[in-house]
């Protein structure tokens, strides 16, 4: 019940499908559109005569279609206006209201419209959905769940292109930064080393100060950052490319991990250069958040 072709890595949840059919003597009307949604939120409006098939067409939407905001529309035209109008049933009708309206001082023209709606709705309230007429339906809404899962195919394609371009740009912003992270401690050491020179009257242990350059260079040191944002970002194009077809709970939680390690580099950065990058890395990642609302 599930898609299964994953030439789209990413499905979108946003989504539109309609499909008309013939039942008999009747036109039905299939209408699907999909928005996102962090749960699988469903919105049926359909002719009461379909109300018996209800948990039917649930179920196979929450099957197929997995998360977002549905709204669902199924409307019917029957085609031959005698199965809606029984003229003795009308007869009956039209004679039971004109002695009313008499008894009660109506106006006959208020009677007529009322007759017909009567009349309809009671030929709609002993309409029965026989068996075969079931399966088609299901099968037309069926088929507009297909339109709609391949409108969210295509829009998914889109995204997953623009979301691994960005993806693959902060792991080359990650790498920008190794050449300014190897001056940096130099840089450090010579911004002290100078301070400390402008200082009198003051003796400067040459160890110890090399203990504390060290130890200052050591609360700085991002390494682990380093390797950390490159594996949540490996991690991250795994999960696009493998056969699940809803992942985007799970790449928004990747997301987050990868922004905790880019604001950590910036924290300890203490650097105009490297903070440039990490300011390039953050829009980014702020751009595939914003597309990771939409993803399946």
């Amino acid at each position: 019940m599930r898609p299964t072709n994953h030439f789209c890595m990413l499905y979108s949840m946003t989504g539109f499908g309609k499909v008309l059919c013939v039942i008999n003597n009747t036109n039905f009307s299939v209408e699907i559109k999909s928005l996102n949604s962090k749960q699988i939120e469903i919105n049926l409006r359909n002719a009461n005569f379909l109300r018996d098939l209800e948990l039917e067409l649930r179920k196979l939407l929450q099957q197929k279609l997995l998360r977002g905001k549905i709204d669902v529309s199924i409307s019917e035209e029957i085609n031959d206006k005698q199965s809606i109008l029984n003229l003795d049933n009308i007869e009956q009708l039209y004679r039971e209201l004109i002695d009313f309206g008499q008894n009660k001082n109506i106006p006959l023209g208020d009677i007529f419209p009322t007759v017909l709606k009567l009349s309809e709705q009671n030929k709609r309230d002993s309409f029965t959905i026989e068996d075969e007429k079931k399966e088609a339906i299901l099968e037309t809404l069926e088929t507009g769940i297909d339109a709609l899962i391949e409108f969210r195919k295509k829009e998914g394609l889109e995204l997953e292109q623009d979301i691994v371009s960005r993806i693959k740009w902060i792991q080359k912003l990650r790498t920008n930064i190794v050449p300014f992270e190897n001056n940096r401690i130099a840089k450090i050491r010579e911004r002290i080393e100078n301070e400390l020179t402008q200082l009198k009257n003051i003796t400067i242990d040459s160890n110890r100060l090399e203990q504390e350059i060290i130890f200052y260079a050591e609360k700085l040191d991002i390494t682990e950052e380093h390797t950390r944002l490159q594996s949540h970002c490996t991690y991250f194009l795994e999960i696009v490319e493998n056969n699940t077809i809803e992942k985007g709970k799970k790449l928004g939680f990747i997301a987050q991990e990868i922004g905790r390690e880019i604001n950590t580099i910036g924290s300890k950065a203490n650097d105009a250069d490297i903070q440039k990058l990490v300011v390039q890395m953050k829009d980014e990642l702020e751009k595939i958040k914003e597309q990771l609302n939409n993803i399946l």
